[in-house]
């Protein structure tokens, strides 16, 4: 596993082919969606789509996940924007669970070697500190929750310590949900032409995002030796 470069093909291969999709299927929403006509049409051709149209959403947000490198701010607006605020953050958050669960026992078969393969040794070694920790399950939530932190990274690199999968597939889905409800919420203010909503949210989440990124890596630092 250690030497096989089959990991890396296949991860790639899903990083193209899952950022093509998200330009394909996102770009005419962002262009057009000022256009109350657009709007119209597009609710209309979500409700034609039917289950297909969840199942596709949801695959694509299960895939978000595992190819850790995608944002998945984009597709959250767009689910908000096709089933509103919570029937959007509905299925993203079972996309998550999905995800997490798959991702937590993967790493629980091929361990050290998949992770590193994917994230480098540095970062892999920047948050294996949650492995040993005693208050594992806050230190977790928390980084879950800061915007800036690499969420989809954390998800390959707990599953390497003794937390339990309930445990795990729990922390990390509840501190997604803040950060996924506001994406929901601003695809679904936007759809309705409700802009000053629509700007409120996109707001909090580019104060809260510059914020993360600002002093994600401190605040992670700290919580390193907190709860050593």
């Amino acid at each position: 596993m250690k030497n096989s470069p089959r990991v890396g093909i296949v991860f790639f291969t899903a990083l193209f082919a899952v950022s093509a999709a998200v330009c394909i299927l996102f770009r005419p929403f962002i262009v057009n969606v000022r256009l109350s006509e657009y709007r119209e049409q597009f609710s209309a051709w979500i409700e034609g789509m039917g289950v297909k149209g969840v199942a596709i959403l949801l695959g694509i947000q299960v895939l978000q996940i595992i190819v850790a490198i995608i944002p998945g701010g984009p597709l959250e607006i767009a689910a908000g924007a096709a089933y509103g605020a919570w029937g959007g953050f509905a299925i993203c958050i079972l996309g998550c669970l999905m995800a997490s669960a798959g991702i937590f026992f993967a790493v629980r078969v091929f361990g050290v070697p998949l992770v590193e393969r994917l994230f480098g040794k540095k970062l892999t070694e920047k948050y294996r500190f949650l492995g040993n920790a005693k208050k594992f399950s806050l230190a977790l939530f928390l980084l879950f929750l800061i915007p800036g932190i690499p969420k989809d990274a954390l998800t390959y690199i707990a599953p390497l310590g003794s937390i339990k999968p309930g445990r795990f597939i729990l922390i990390s889905t509840a501190a997604r949900s803040p950060a996924i409800l506001m994406a929901t919420m601003l695809g679904n203010s936007a759809l309705r032409g409700n802009w000053l909503l629509a700007a409120l949210f996109f707001g909090a989440i580019a104060v809260t995002g510059i914020m993360g990124i600002l002093y994600g890596g401190r605040i992670a630092g700290k919580l390193k030796h907190a709860i050593k």
